[in-house]
């Protein structure tokens, strides 16, 4: 696969005039801040909102008169299956959505909308942009938010990004903004191509990295074995997009669905050919729908049942949409009404053509678009469902192969350096048009699991260009980025790239040096998630000694056991194990079979390693528990914030 220099960019995008005359810059209005957003997605929001609640000013720009990305535009039921596996700024949106339905809800016993929100992890879209509103606000004024301001050109000077224009699609002056730091939250990718920094798109082949499910593949959803066909070549083809359409079946609310303009029924000749064969019975055999509160409900693209092939295709538009993760924002545009015609279409179809079986027709009759959501936009969503752009080659590369088990361990790889935790199964959509020859599958549709695994710093920084965090369109093999790619993980992203951007600016160093110990601190101290445990809710004590430690090789396996007895031996493993990592020489010392834990000989250790210990309790010759271990040593290793 070939990668693509800054070069190459600016002259596919004509910028490269205007960037060496130095066009656009002269003329435009000049505004400085610490740290520079673009995009407003919900990985930009939490950055901004991090970083601006530890003092730093912050500009967050975004091309649309809105703010929220695929979220506010209709993904709202959250992709995440382990929930303790994303904690902080994700994990206070989903408590603000759930004060909003339990203040809604409120004098009625049912509580209807509490129950259909899970917890606070699904929503209307108007509600999750509502929360993100105030998510900015919660960061005392220091977040300025600049709408409808389109990306147009970056300036760097000796390998360091200096500067971004912005266009106002308003009508206005550009603007330039001068910052210490930029991170890009687009889904594509902008700013970092814009800058220079080195990206591939498309697909790995399968040797590249040595992952089994890269390239070209067939594959039944949920399944393990790999079909003919299943070449492992690398390409440029891109998984298909979609629209999240939130429908009501209440009368009152409903708004009938018409037919598109510029409708062609040849674009569901795999479904009509479904149909004819009888293997669709109804109308949620061709589409996912997903119950929200207030009578909404969430459609998705459907994957072809493991048992029936059916449907042979649904929402997602492959093939059409390959170059969007590079063009111009006017080929975009017509993008967006090509996928947005195609996906109507297809419900129009199931409501209206006549070859559809009656009682089909009649099922998905009952769906109109609601009336409350997106009134500005013909009640459609004003963001298509980009589920892959560009992917930066950073410091670090994530690949299928992290989400393998390390036996030593009992878990996967341990990253040191880990400031998020992936979880979601590898989950790509199809990236072919459905071909009969392969039947019951979507060439490179699969979903495989694997054990949760951490993320490393070094995929938001990428090679070539400093003063720049990437935070969605980060470094990854096509593979496992299919597993990061869920709003949660982007969301602890950014935040992690918000705290990272503070502490380059307070501590005037590149992103790419920064203290990342530091940053955890930080990071889990705001209930950031670097380490997975199965059995460490959000408000344990010990929370930020056991996620700081884990990184560090506190426990094997996946649960901490917090509340148990620590015998010496355990202490001893498991500090032998961490000081190791920390590059601290320590002899072991013995310890006899079954022996308990004192504070008084962990203090006593940790003073020979060469830290110092401030002791909260009296030394007593109580038992320690796991937590109270991880406590100890935590305060030992933490690194100072000055």
């Amino acid at each position: 696969m070939p990668l693509t220099s800054r070069r190459h960019i600016l002259k596919q995008t004509g910028l490269a005039g205007a960037l060496a005359a130095g066009q656009g810059i002269a003329t435009a209005s000049t505004l400085r801040c610490d740290v520079s957003i673009h995009a407003a997605t919900p990985a930009g929001i939490a950055a901004a909102v991090a970083a601006g609640r530890l003092g730093r000013s912050v500009i967050l720009s975004e091309s649309e008169d809105h703010i929220g990305g695929i979220v506010s535009n209709g993904l709202t039921n959250a992709d995440i299956g382990k929930r303790q596996a994303v904690g902080g700024l994700f994990h206070e949106f989903t408590r603000r959505v759930l004060k909003h339905y339990q203040q809604q809800d409120q004098g009625n016993p049912d509580q209807p909308n509490v129950k259909l929100c899970r917890d606070g992890y699904w929503y209307e879209a108007s509600v999750a942009e509502k929360v993100f509103h105030d998510l900015i606000g919660s960061a005392g004024g220091r977040v300025r938010l600049l709408l409808r301001h389109e990306l147009r050109s970056a300036k760097v000077s000796r390998g360091r990004l200096t500067a971004i224009t912005l266009g106002d699609l308003a009508g206005g002056p550009p603007v330039e903004i001068r910052a210490k730091v930029f991170l890009d939250a687009t889904y594509e990718g902008d700013l970092a191509a814009l800058s220079g920094a080195p990206f591939r798109t498309g697909r790995e082949g399968r040797d590249e990295y040595g992952e089994p499910h890269a390239g070209r593949i067939y594959m039944k959803f949920r399944g393990s074995e790999l079909l003919p066909g299943s070449t492992g070549e690398a390409d440029e083809a891109v998984q298909g997009y979609c629209f999240r359409f939130h429908v009501t079946n209440v009368a009152a609310k409903r708004v009938p669905i018409e037919k598109p303009r510029g409708f062609e029924r040849l674009d569901y000749q795999a479904v009509l050919d479904d149909l004819r064969a009888g293997r669709v019975k109804r109308f949620r055999d061709v589409i996912q729908i997903f119950p929200l509160p207030n009578g909404r409900f969430e459609l998705n693209s459907n994957h072809p049942n493991p048992d029936t092939g059916v449907p042979s295709e649904s929402l997602d538009l492959t093939e059409d949409n390959w170059d969007w993760p590079t063009a111009t924002p006017a080929r975009r545009k017509a993008l967006y009404q090509r996928i947005l015609t195609h996906n109507v279409g297809l419900i129009w179809l199931l409501q209206n053509d006549p070859e559809v079986p009656e009682a089909i027709r009649a099922d998905a009759r009952q769906w109109g678009w609601h009336r409350d959501e997106w009134p500005g936009n013909n009640h459609l969503p004003r963001q298509v469902y980009v589920r892959q752009g560009r992917r930066i080659l950073g410091e670090a590369i994530l690949t299928e192969k992290d989400g393998e088990i390390d036996p030593p361990m009992q878990r996967t790889r341990l990253r040191k350096d880990s400031i998020a935790i992936v979880e979601w199964d590898f989950d790509p959509h199809g990236h072919h048009k459905y071909d009969p020859r392969h039947p019951g599958v979507r060439e490179g549709y699969f979903f495989v699991a694997h054990p949760p695994f951490q993320v490393p710093y070094g995929i938001l920084a990428p090679r070539e260009i400093d003063a720049l965090l990437v935070p969605v369109a980060c470094s990854c093999s096509h593979v496992a980025y299919n597993a990061l790619r869920m709003e949660p993980v982007f969301m602890a992203l950014g935040e992690a790239a918000g705290i990272a951007a503070h502490l380059a600016v307070s501590r005037n160093t590149p992103v790419r040096r920064v203290p990342v110990p530091l940053l955890q601190k930080i990071l889990v101290e705001r209930r950031g998630v670097i380490t997975f445990f199965e059995d460490v809710p959000f408000d344990h004590p010990a929370f930020a000694a056991l996620q700081f430690l884990g990184a560090r090789g506190l426990n094997l396996g996946y649960t901490a056991q917090p509340e148990a007895a620590c015998s010496a031996a355990t202490a001893w493993d498991a500090l032998e194990r961490i000081l190791r990592i920390e590059a601290r020489p320590w002899r072991r010392p013995p310890a006899e079979p079954g022996a308990p834990l004192l504070l008084a000989d962990l203090a006593a250790q940790l003073h020979r390693a060469g830290y110092r210990v401030h002791l909260n309790r009296p030394q007593d010759g109580g038992v320690l528990t796991v937590a109270q271990f991880a406590t100890v040593v935590y305060q030992a290793l933490q690194p100072a914030e000055i």
